[in-house]
């Protein structure tokens, strides 16, 4: 039998984990940070970002490193006497598996320690650098575009639960107004006929027709945040309606400014053409010499072969030694090498035009966004002006219609023009929205207060 107490408590656990297993709305800024750190996309930009830190690291490590070792072992039979009497028997010249034999390790270490290389070192060194910049603004630029999807997606929900809302609306005053023309047709009242009652009938029909494409928008949203934030159950977002963002549209010289500043596409650029202008400083040095410091010691022992003490004699079999010099290595490819730093410099060029053209393309977008985004502000401004006085309308022929004066035949066309006002200003609205985050991507700048 379960003890009460016990019993209790594990209702209580029960309810308790219930409870916090319920799925919380997420707000805008937490679906943008699960974006941003569970997008495949910039999931494989940061994998290039580790490439590159490691091309750094090797770059940076390398000429360091230029060091081998060598070694082995092996069995010997006996081997007695001196270059000059060996007393060596042909046994010992062409042992055989019965041979008595020793172990024999030799083991040889040999590098150098670069002293100058005219260039070479920091060269490579800076350009791999530039080049870990370059991974970095490539993963800026893979959350930059996943912000700008992620914000199109969620205002996309909220633009299609509103339309949704509204055609409910819409829908539950046609079928109240539909009613009461049947019941007056029913009693006879001839200020309404049976075409009023056909013509509600086919709007209240045809907006049904389209209330399928709200519900597909908000599928579609979800579905692309679900993909966007690696959430494999479902994504509650608040049920809040869809709003314009308080901050005024700034003027595109603003905006022109702070993609110079921010834009990733201009850094990555900048940072490809100093790695290039690294490369070149690398071909022409590779043109030179490298000086350095080479050591180098080899170990033998042998027990079974007989040390030589004759300094002018060299003993493979027991041995220690070592040794340094200062010497140089030079690659006398100097045609080749010309022409390597050609190629070094044409790729400069290109870079350097692809500077430019990155400057000019970042300016036609941005103008091209801002553009759009003045255009949706407009259109926006007016509907809501329009909305505003459909509402009036509607209104006014509610209270014909209440007092008597009007059908409800009448509220049909208002009712239409309020509809489609409202709607208008909802996609106006969205696409204001949608042209400020295009801003956002396309200049690499966003002000705290812009997507609240």
């Amino acid at each position: 039998m379960v003890r009460p107490l016990g019993f209790a408590l594990s209702v209580a656990a029960v309810l308790f984990s219930a409870t916090f297993a319920v799925a919380q709305p997420l707000d805008l800024k937490t679906v943008l940070a699960l974006a941003e750190k569970n997008h495949p996309g910039v999931a494989a930009s940061r994998a290039r970002l580790g490439f590159a830190v490691g091309q750094l690291d090797e770059a940076v490590t390398t000429p360091w490193f230029q060091w081998s070792m060598s070694g082995g072992g092996g069995v010997l039979p006996p081997i007695v006497g001196t270059p000059v009497y060996s007393s060596a028997t042909q046994l010992v010249l062409n042992p055989t598996i019965q041979s008595l034999t020793s172990p024999s390790v030799r083991l040889d270490l040999n590098g150098t320690v670069p002293l100058y290389t005219f260039g070479k070192i920091e060269a490579g060194a800076a350009a791999a650098r530039a080049g870990v910049r370059v991974s970095e603004w490539d993963v800026e630029k893979q959350r930059l575009s996943v912000r700008n999807d992620v914000r199109r997606a969620w205002y996309g929900v909220l633009f299609a639960r509103d339309v949704r809302y509204i055609g409910k609306e819409i829908l539950d005053k046609l079928d109240e107004h539909i009613d009461k023309i049947a019941k007056k047709l029913d009693d006879g009242d001839e200020s309404v006929t049976e075409v009023d009652k056909l013509r509600l009938d086919v709007y209240r029909e045809d907006l049904r027709a389209r209330m399928s494409e709200p519900v597909k928008g908000e599928t579609m949203a979800l579905a692309a945040i679900r993909f966007f934030t690696g959430m494999s159950g479902d994504v509650e977002i608040p049920d809040v309606p869809l709003k314009k963002p308080e901050l005024d549209l700034l003027p595109v010289t603003s905006w022109l400014e702070a993609a110079r500043l921010y834009r990733p596409d201009l850094k990555m650029a900048q940072a490809g053409l100093d790695a290039r202008s690294r490369l070149v400083d690398l071909a022409r040095a590779r043109l030179l010499p490298d000086l350095g410091l080479s050591l180098s010691s080899s170990y033998a022992f042998s027990p079974s072969a007989e040390r030589q003490q004759n300094p002018w004699v060299g003993d493979n079999f027991n041995h220690f030694y070592y040794g340094f010099a200062l010497g140089f290595r030079w690659n006398l490819d100097i045609l080749p090498q010309v022409a390597r730093i050609a190629q070094a410099r044409a790729q400069l060029e290109e870079v350097q035009a692809n500077l430019r053209l990155a400057l000019g393309g970042v300016a036609v977008e941005v103008e091209h966004a801002h553009a759009t985004a003045v255009d949706a502000k407009t259109r926006l401004e007016a509907f809501e002006r329009s909305e505003r006085r459909a509402k009036q309308w509607a209104s006014k022929i509610q209270s014909s219609v209440d007092l008597g004066t009007e059908d409800e035949k009448a509220l049909v066309e208002p009712m239409r023009a309020y509809a489609t006002a409202r709607i208008n200003r909802l996609q106006a609205t969205y696409d204001y929205v949608a042209a400020l985050s295009q801003l956002v991507f396309v200049t690499g700048w966003e002000p705290d207060e812009l997507f609240q």
